[in-house]
């Protein structure tokens, strides 16, 4: 038995409709002739045209070029918000508490009792319970 390769209509208009969407697209780029001319902003004049290109480098590349801070914007900067908690003073100076003899840990002792006997302990605002 011979099958001979028929395409069904369904295949056939595909075919069809795919070879006319790519001579669409091939019409369409050859009529503006290169894909990537396209209208742009008008030319500026030159020493314009520089100062642009020096800006644009400097803002891809902050890093590159020292800026110059005035201290007291530095500081102004560094300020802390009105409304934030002030830094917790460490008891002690060094690596070992004195009280503990702990090396390495918290520069104030992060447990504090509220109220009398067995209280809630807290650090900084935050409270648990054992």
């Amino acid at each position: 038995m011979f099958h001979l390769a028929v395409p069904t209509t369904f295949q056939a208009s595909a075919r069809a409709s795919a070879s006319r969407a790519a001579s669409t697209v091939s019409r369409r780029l050859l009529s503006s002739g290169h894909p990537l001319v396209r209208p742009g902003p008008p030319p500026l004049p030159r020493d314009q045209q520089r100062e642009f290109e020096e800006l644009v480098r400097s803002a891809q590349a902050p890093l590159s070029t020292p800026q110059r801070i005035d201290p007291s914007e530095k500081e102004a900067d560094m300020a802390l918000h009105p409304d934030a908690r002030a830094p917790i003073v460490p008891e002690f100076e060094g690596e070992v508490n004195p009280a503990t003899g702990e090396h390495g840990g918290p520069k104030r002792e992060p447990v504090g009792r509220w109220g009398e006997g067995d209280g809630d302990w807290s650090f900084k605002g935050r409270v648990s319970d054992f």
